[in-house]
């Protein structure tokens, strides 16, 4: 980290508009960590404080976009990677007030949608390969996103009669293509819908120009046009 990219605590709280015991507070829980001075000061990296103040589903959306280059604390370019990662954000979790329960199964749905990513373009990245992954523990929001084939694009392979976007979403979420590898890949995205629709847990998925929501208790899936459209697959996770 660059000397000219730190800050003193002051002037991270007046950035962000908290108090200097607010953000003590947060760099004891972990969720804006800053970093000592020789004399013991707290400091902070400006260009992390900027990510922090820029949602993390609006930093993933401008990347698959291909508007933005990717900030490297989110870019896992490998399945070894994202599992590390994945590990943890489940120790953060697991220390978050209030997640005891549900912790789990946010974990599960997580590595399901990003093992998808890689699975699904393995050898086959049709432009960056390895995905997005950021997290916020305190917000309670996680997204997920890459750059790859697309679920339209995977599923047509063994489902040629898909002719949207929509219908590949539809088909990704709710039916069992094969038992057999590689048309086996993908299936767990059905875990993720049930996991979702039993817990208070909400999912906004997107791929192609469609997008889909999951929420609890929801029986039917909510399937509708996206306002943009790119290639791969884009993930939000609230809980």
């Amino acid at each position: 980290m660059e000397q000219k990219d730190l800050i003193s605590i002051s002037e991270a709280a007046e950035i962000i508009g908290v108090s200097i015991d607010t953000l003590r507070r947060w760099d004891k829980s972990g969720k804006l960590s800053s970093t000592k001075s020789p004399g013991g000061h707290r400091l902070y990296s400006k260009s992390q404080i900027e990510i922090y103040l820029k949602d993390i589903f609006g930093l993933a959306k401008e990347w698959v976009l291909k508007e933005v280059e990717m900030p490297l604390e989110f870019y896992c370019s490998n399945s070894s990677t994202f599992q590390a990662r994945l590990t943890r954000m489940q120790d953060d979790l697991a220390k978050t007030q209030g997640l005891t329960e549900i912790f789990p199964l946010v974990v599960a749905i997580v590595g399901e949608i990003g093992n998808n990513s890689f699975d699904h373009n393995l050898g086959s990245w049709p432009d960056i390969s390895g995905i997005f992954f950021g997290y916020d523990a305190h917000k309670k929001r996680i997204v997920l996103a890459d750059r790859g084939r697309g679920i339209f694009s995977t599923l047509k392979r063994v489902k040629p009669s898909l002719e949207t976007d929509e219908e590949a979403l539809r088909t990704a979420f709710t039916e069992i293509l094969s038992g057999r590898a590689p048309e086996s890949r993908g299936n767990g995205l059905k875990f993720v819908k049930r996991v979702v629709a039993k817990n208070p847990i909400q999912l906004l998925f997107q791929s192609g120009n469609a997008e889909l929501e999951v929420i609890k208790d929801g029986d039917n899936l909510s399937i509708r046009k996206s306002p943009y459209n790119f290639r791969g697959c884009l993930a939000l996770i609230t809980f």
